[in-house]
């Protein structure tokens, strides 16, 4: 008996640390992309369905992603003022909202008010969550944002098959409703739940950073301000900014880095938001292409326990890079074998590319914390604009160029690029990150 107690604790003690803030940050993140996963696999096919071109959708993607890169400077001047956690629940509370608009009208106006919002309140929860994780204690940066970026795979080896069969059942009324009511539920749970652990600090142009702390709890609230007081504010924002630029064109390294990055977000654009598409014109059914999800999404999880295990030990420029190169190599093969290659090959390059995207996510999150370590409600900012504005023109070239020339050489030529600038990458070093 006490050997196999021995043995589990022994697996357990193997598996990467989840710190409690971790926990209660990632399991947030996780109702949320289960709450949206349910219906957003099947919701390019829907656009399709009512007539929406390749060309419309990449500018339905560009218009979202945009509204969530310039809602994501707005959150950062607030984000300073109010609890973090008080503006994830809002953002997660909007996600219910524009489920809840799918539901009570089809109204093409009101189809893109919806998706206004949707940018809104993605800018909301990603830019305060990150935020939280950033300022969180924790050993590892990279193995916290490794835990975090894991969690819509997570949800997506599930959420697919019981929205599916929802959709199925009762339609996407059905599938819409339950998103409502958990997006609902998860929005109250965050804010109770994530109350303690966010900070949000006083920042005067006059005086050193202050915290305001209530008795009794590490939670701290800044001061309530006057009207008059948002002009300071606002110049104590742009003098954050300026900080950080200058830190920036400091370092060729790290602005290499971030030039690499955006590119192979662009990448991340085009292959997220016509993926499903190509399977849908490979003539893959519906049944195949979820069933296809949840293999991949299942499969991922060990894997990525074991990558999550690896990156905590390495420095975030490395770790980035490593998942460029194996973006770009994997998007290459893809391109190359896309009109010949079978539901094995398309399954292992979804893996390897998953795992690509959580290395570099992670790298990406734990760098900008450490290098912006003064400054993180912008860092968190910084990083949402970069997540967001990448895909934003990825969706919308990658509509234009595979109207043109088709799936198979618009991956070809966005897996090119992104592997040159992973090489190139490699060639500068990043002191101390």
């Amino acid at each position: 008996m006490l050997g196999i107690f021995e043995k589990y604790y022994n697996l357990y003690s193997w598996f990467p640390r989840m710190e409690k803030t971790t926990f209660d940050v990632s399991l947030v993140h996780f109702l949320l992309m289960f709450g949206y996963k349910l219906f957003s696999l099947y919701y390019p096919l829907f656009l399709i369905s009512i007539g929406f071109s390749i060309l419309n959708i990449g500018s339905i993607y560009l218009l979202t992603y945009s509204v969530i890169a310039i809602s994501s400077v707005i959150i950062n001047f607030y984000i300073h003022r109010f609890n973090p956690s008080k503006i994830a629940a809002l953002g997660i509370f909007g996600y219910g909202i524009f489920a809840l608009l799918m539901i009570i009208s089809h109204n093409l106006m009101v189809f893109y008010i919806a998706q206004i919002i949707l940018g809104f309140s993605a800018a909301a929860w990603l830019v305060s969550l990150k935020l939280i994780l950033m300022k969180a204690k924790t050993q590892s940066k990279n193995r916290s944002f490794g835990w975090f970026y894991s969690m819509p795979h997570y949800a997506a080896a599930v959420a697919p098959a019981i929205g599916g069969l929802i959709i199925w059942k009762f339609g996407f009324i059905g599938v819409f409703t339950l998103s409502v009511l958990i997006q609902f539920a998860n929005a109250f749970y965050a804010y109770k739940k994530l109350n303690g652990k966010s900070h949000c600090w006083l920042h005067s142009p006059d005086r050193a950073v202050e915290p305001i702390a209530q008795k009794g709890s590490t939670l701290t609230h800044p001061l309530p301000l006057s009207r008059g007081d948002s002009p300071q504010w606002s110049q104590r924002i742009r003098k954050n900014y300026s900080e950080i630029l200058k830190i920036i064109r400091s370092d060729k390294a790290f602005i290499s880095i971030l030039i690499s990055l955006f590119f192979v977000l662009i990448l991340g654009g085009i292959y997220r938001a016509f993926f499903i598409l190509f399977l849908k014109d490979m003539s893959f059914s519906q049944e195949e292409i979820i069933k296809f999800i949840i293999l991949a999404s299942v499969a991922y999880f060990p894997l990525s326990v074991l990558v999550i295990k690896i990156i905590e030990k390495l420095k975030s420029r490395k770790i980035i890079s490593g998942g460029i190169l194996v973006e770009g190599t994997a998007t290459i093969v893809f391109g190359i074998f896309a009109n010949i290659m079978n539901l094995f090959g398309l399954f292992m390059i979804m893996i390897i590319d998953s795992l690509g995207a959580l290395a570099l996510g992670s790298g990406k999150s734990a760098l900008l914390s450490k290098k912006l370590k003064n400054y993180k409600e912008e860092a968190s900012t910084i990083d949402t604009v970069l997540t967001t504005l990448g895909p934003a023109i990825g969706a919308f070239v990658g509509g234009i160029a595979i109207s043109y020339i088709g799936f198979g050489n618009t991956f070809l030529f966005a897996g090119i690029i992104v592997f040159v600038m992973g090489i190139a990458s490699y060639s500068f070093k990043l002191n101390g990150h």
